[in-house]
């Protein structure tokens, strides 16, 4: 018998965005070297954000493919409706643009976005338990088509080093704070640690447009480094050299950083709201809109017994999410499916 294929398809690479592709190419690459499989699993990415040539080819092509699975990892999802003889299979890795965008141009987002992909889908993924929820608060009718699948530890092994971070207040704090939109919270970061010994070291794909007006608004703009284009390696050296994750986004649909820096050691302070209190097990949890709050949790790195928890817990959380361990839920999905 001949190996089903399982195609995988990726929005056109953008610059700043490369989340999802670290993840589902992690998973391909534990799928394809796979000892036993009864699949063949290939990838396709699209060359534009709206690719409508290879949306047409693929559709016409679907008529001869009807025994594919088809995987539309997220940022493309009008792709779904590409492959109509096919299974196609839906990640939705948050719901946070829906009905967010006003007028035509927001009602169409919404409908080439979400409505009629969840519609048109055979099967959802979603990344965690809280978008599962945001999904079927907006769509009742999805439920028994989804199914929650982690995102996996994407690091290379060879590139995880560990060391013990020890906080003394005569020492400078090095924060690492990823990702440049507003929700990200970089905004109260900075209230509430302006007045600490902290060294501030953001990975903006913008080059800090957004953050250096509020630099320059606290005076801080000698006690920050702007990272844009990083490729792995460098990024993966922040993980390293830094003393401390600041996560406390206002909202995520996963939080990867929050696992990634767990696996080098680091202490993260993260948002006591789902998913990231949940993914982040052994992080020190605060509330993002609560200056306070944030503070608070700075205050927690100097107290030995606090941090002594949180790295045991810590150490734990992230070994659940290696990328051998989702690839075989990927793996037994896909079979479900087959």
């Amino acid at each position: 018998m001949h190996p089903r294929e399982v195609l995988f398809v990726f929005r056109k690479p953008n610059k700043g965005n490369f989340s999802i592709e670290k993840v589902y190419n992690t998973i391909l690459e534990v799928l394809q070297r796979r000892n036993e499989s009864i699949f063949n699993f290939n990838k396709v990415t699209l060359q534009k954000n709206y690719d409508l040539k290879r949306f047409l080819s693929n559709f016409f092509k679907s008529f001869f493919y009807r025994k594919r699975i088809v995987h539309i990892t997220g940022g493309c999802n009008y792709m779904v409706m590409a492959f109509p003889f096919s299974v196609s299979v839906l990640t939705i890795h948050d719901m946070y643009h829906y009905k967010t965008k006003g007028g035509l141009k927001g009602a169409l987002y919404d409908w080439f976005f979400y409505d009629l992909p969840l519609a048109f889908a055979n099967a959802i993924v979603v990344v965690s338990e809280q978008t599962e929820k945001e999904v079927q608060h907006h769509f009742p009718q999805t439920k028994s088509k989804i199914s929650v699948l982690h995102n996996p530890l994407v690091i290379p092994d060879k590139a995880v080093e560990q060391r013990r971070r020890n906080f003394n207040r005569k020492d400078t704090i090095q924060i690492l704070q990823i990702g440049d939109k507003p929700l990200k919270n970089y905004g109260r970061l900075l209230e509430a640690t302006k007045d600490k010994n902290v060294l501030y070291h953001f990975v903006h794909a913008d080059g800090g447009v957004k953050v250096r007006p509020l630099l320059k608004k606290y005076g801080l703009e000698d006690r920050a480094n702007i990272y844009s284009d990083l490729e792995d390696e460098a990024f993966f050296e922040l993980y390293k050299k830094c003393d401390v994750l600041f996560f406390a986004s206002e909202a995520e649909g996963f939080g990867l950083p929050i696992i990634e820096a767990q696996a080098y050691g680091m202490p993260v302070i993260t948002s006591d709201l789902p998913p990231m209190s949940t993914v982040g097990k052994g992080a020190i949890l605060v509330d993002p809109y609560s200056i306070s709050s944030i503070r608070e949790g700075f205050e927690k790195l100097y107290d030995e017994k606090v941090m002594a928890s949180h790295k045991e817990n810590a150490d734990i959380n992230f070994q659940r999410y290696s990328k051998n361990a989702i690839g075989e839920e990927y793996y037994k999905f896909y079979e479900d499916l087959a």
